[in-house]
């Protein structure tokens, strides 16, 4: 009983250090890992190795160059310089915009974090000067971006894609999409609706609005040349191999940024600076741990406190709740999901019954319908971006309240959607 107590011991810890430091979580997993399972376990070096998971790091780090590279070489900036057009002289269709791009620029692999922190220096400047709140735009360029979070050919959606794999739910790419882009589309045109965006659908802009809107999207106005045309052939080829033909999605992304190196459409040096080293260590320590835990025993007792809060009709709102309130202080890839996605099977077995897919979805759900909070990335970005005669402290409270208000909503929907409906 003693590993088993030290292993769930070891998983707080690492999970209230991601909360309370900035030590990379990932790091601090993976020496519990080599711990428990040699010294606590009896396990070799090698069986310690064989929990690292060797292929999605591959295939994070395929994804990640291949749109460091369409960054690197300006493509995601003339996308987005292209798309704020749509919305001129209709200050209340900006925010719509803004959504349906970080939504696009997510799925095509950006991800959320990527197209957030593309879009959110745009997104804020141009509610600043076309008169829309603060609140509103950062919103919905945040549950935008969130709708794409677990796109197949984004990072989380891969790093989902590769834990539901291993607990027997296979091809589960686009599913976790779809669910997770009508939660977010839902979510978030309820609250643009709820808070003004009729009105500013109603009105129209003053002719000063209209000037500084008129200024600000033709400074985003670019040309597409060559090598921006070459970049977008090869996301456009990575995205229908991937869901046409199902191909291996990390080993076409890394032949998709070689083929752009080969052919000089990007810098290579500057494609590199861009991937997520932290982030790949963070998730890859996190999985290795939960291997452990899994092989000491340490799932097994973390679902038997579960099941004391859940019954099968109720455990999909409940890991709702959980993964939202950890969520909302921590990473959502990098800590919620590698640690509650494999407690699945146990949890069904001690609870006599359950549906998989719908506990995975509403741990996928619940873990990013709270981070618009500043306290997680997507959030910090806007605020981050708000323009200087933002009052941040109120523009603060707002996204605060906004992201731990959704730990309660991602519960109640995933109670219904997933435990009511039965949609899972």
């Amino acid at each position: 009983m003693l590993v088993p107590l030290l292993s769930l011991a070891a998983l707080g810890v690492a999970i209230a250090l991601s909360i309370f430091s900035r030590l990379n979580v990932g790091l601090l997993a993976l020496g519990f890992a080599y711990a428990l399972g040699i010294l606590g376990a009896g396990m070799t070096v090698k069986q310690v190795n064989a929990g690292f998971p060797v292929n999605l790091l591959l295939t994070l780090l395929g994804l990640t160059l291949l749109f460091g590279h369409a960054r690197a070489n300006g493509t995601l900036d003339r996308i987005a310089g292209f798309a704020v057009q749509l919305g001129r002289g209709r200050p209340g269709l900006l925010p719509i915009v803004f959504f349906v791009l970080a939504a696009l620029l997510g799925t095509i692999g950006a991800g959320n974090i990527g197209a957030v922190a593309l879009l959110a220096p745009i997104g804020m400047a141009v509610a600043h000067e076309a008169g829309i709140p603060p609140f509103l735009m950062a919103l919905m360029i945040a549950c935008g971006g969130n709708a794409a979070a677990l796109s197949p050919l984004a990072p989380t959606g891969v790093i989902a894609v590769d834990l539901m794999q291993k607990i027997s739910l296979p091809n589960s790419g686009w599913h976790n999409y779809l669910h997770c882009l009508l939660a977010h589309t839902l979510v978030g045109f309820g609250g643009y609706f709820s808070f003004g965006g009729i009105r500013l659908l109603r009105d129209r802009p003053s002719a000063e609005q209209a000037c500084r809107i008129e200024a600000l999207l033709a400074a985003r106005q670019q040309p597409f040349a060559t090598r921006h045309l070459l970049t977008l052939a090869v996301m456009l080829g990575l995205l229908m191999s991937v869901s046409i033909w199902r191909l291996d999605v990390g080993a076409l992304a890394l032949g998709g940024a070689l083929l752009l190196t080969l052919l000089r459409a990007s810098d290579e040096e500057q494609a590199m600076h861009t991937i997520p080293w932290g982030t790949v260590l963070m998730v890859c320590g996190m999985t290795t741990l939960m291997a452990i835990l899994e092989r000491t025993g340490g799932i097994g007792l973390f679902t038997r406190l579960l099941v004391l809060l859940s019954t099968p009709h109720t455990a999909p709102g409940v890991m709702g709740l959980v993964t939202g309130i950890l969520s909302a202080y921590s990473s959502s890839s990098g800590v919620v999901l590698p640690a509650f996605l494999p407690m699945i099977p146990g949890l069904i077995q001690k609870l006599g019954g359950g549906n998989a897919l719908a506990l995975a979805d509403s741990v996928n759900v619940g873990a990013h319908l709270v981070d618009v909070s500043p306290l997680s990335t997507l959030g910090a970005l806007c605020l981050a971006h708000a323009a200087k005669e933002v009052d941040t402290r109120i523009l603060y409270r707002q996204l605060l309240a906004w992201g731990l208000s959704m730990a309660v909503v991602g519960a109640l929907y995933c109670y219904v959607v997933f435990g009511l409906l039965r949609h899972g």
